[in-house]
């Protein structure tokens, strides 16, 4: 720390103009936990006729430049060190001359420097916060493309060959061998939403949602009844007689 410097002097009405001159050092946290900032600072002030004692006014100089540096740097990272530093100036030229405490600040001037170890220590975390925003993006798209896989292609049958059709197409660049495009365009239109068995098969699903576990029971043994007695043992075999059970977990 230099010491107290006293530029000049001279007297005006209300005002001692003796000028004085401070520099020193401090540390300033960053926004990254344990890095910061070396600060030096440099004030030029004098105080007003009935205004504090030259100790006191010294402290009150030091501190008011020191807390707008620190506004400015426990916002930024010690790898914007150079950038810390124009804006804390530029806001530092934007309030002189500056009355506080009793003292006016006449000039005032903050420079910044950052160790090569805070340094390091901060490009290894901006590197690790990189990779965290990217592993957080493919994990976005990943849900996204899990939820259209179960919403749009996997609903039925036909959207999920024409979304295989689509993709084989789009790698290849041509319809791979052995597609039938026509078979695919029937499949379409038989599982598409408007067609009368699929409307149908959503109603059911809708009313049987809404029965107690036991009358959706009796409705699926009254339905496995029926398709027995139109001769369909094949439909009757695939057909669950419990709410929420497999065909393949019928008993025999």
């Amino acid at each position: 720390m230099r010491p107290l410097m006293r530029k000049g002097s001279s007297r005006s009405e209300g005002i001692a103009q003796a000028n004085w001159v401070r520099e020193f050092r401090d540390l300033l946290d960053s926004n990254e936990p344990g890095l910061t900032f070396d600060a030096t600072i440099r004030v030029e002030w004098r105080r007003q006729e009935d205004g504090p004692g030259s100790t006191t006014a010294y402290e009150d100089a030091g501190r008011a430049v020191r807390r707008v540096a620190e506004s400015f740097a426990s916002q930024r990272s010690v790898l914007r060190w150079e950038a810390t530093e124009q804006d804390i100036n530029h806001e530092l030229r934007r309030l002189l001359p500056w009355c506080t405490d009793s003292i006016e600040i006449l000039w005032a001037q903050v420079t910044l420097r950052v160790d090569d170890h805070a340094r390091t220590i901060a490009e290894r975390l901006a590197q690790l916060r990189r990779e965290e925003t990217l592993e957080e993006l493919a994990r976005q798209q990943t849900s996204a493309r899990i939820r259209f896989m179960q919403d749009e292609i996997l609903r039925t049958p036909a959207t999920a060959r024409l979304y295989l059709l689509l993709e084989q197409t789009a790698h290849h660049g041509y319809l791979p061998p052995g597609v039938d495009a026509d078979q695919i365009v029937r499949d379409v239109q038989q599982w598409h939403p408007q067609t009368q068995w699929v409307a149908v098969a959503q109603i059911l699903h809708t009313f049987l949602s809404k029965l107690s576990d036991k009358d959706a029971g009796d409705l699926l043994r009254t339905l496995h009844a029926l398709f027995l007695e139109y001769g369909e043992k094949e439909l009757a075999a695939q057909l669950p007689t419990e709410p929420g059970q497999r065909s393949s977990e019928r008993p025999e």
